[in-house]
């Protein structure tokens, strides 16, 4: 059973070692951090969340505020247990610690689906405010949840 549980301090190795795998697998982040549990701890962090299996950290996400709104960041799962719900899981409990907003690059087709599957509505699109390793600038989408994203209701991982 996967379990979604607020991140303590001592799970940033693992997370580190999650983040790893979803790098190698994806290029998420697409550019690697100098210290990635630095990075998995933005300086407007408001909570984070990570999602455990056999105590094995298989999934993280990290609600941040933006000049008064909370957005999703941070949000992985690593590669083996795609397709479980721990995306919706974490996505759930980012949207119960208030999340509002999320942005994600147009080529991460995966991400996007759990997003409209789980009931976020795309509300702009536009070029990011940073540039990949390859020198370009993506397009941004930015996503809202709407009014009964908690609600969304699918058997999956238990939320604690």
């Amino acid at each position: 059973m996967v379990v979604v549980r607020s991140r303590d301090p001592a799970d940033l190795p693992r997370c580190v070692e999650a983040l790893i795998d979803v790098h190698k697998s994806d290029d998420y982040p697409h550019r690697w951090p100098h210290d990635p549990a630095d990075w998995l701890t933005p300086e407007n962090m408001a909570a984070a969340w990570v999602a455990e299996h056999e105590n094995r950290i298989v999934g993280h996400v990290v609600i941040v505020d933006k000049a008064g709104a909370l957005w999703v960041s941070r949000l992985f799962v690593r590669p083996g247990h795609r397709g479980s719900l721990v995306g919706d899981a974490l996505l759930r409990q980012a949207r119960i610690g208030g999340a509002s907003m999320l942005d994600v690059i147009e080529r991460s087709g995966k991400a996007i689906e759990l997003y409209e599957r789980t009931g976020w509505t795309l509300v702009d699109r536009r070029p990011a405010e940073w540039i990949m390793s390859d020198g370009r600038r993506p397009v941004e989408r930015i996503y809202r949840a709407d009014s009964h994203s908690t609600e969304h209701n699918s058997t999956g991982p238990t939320l604690r």
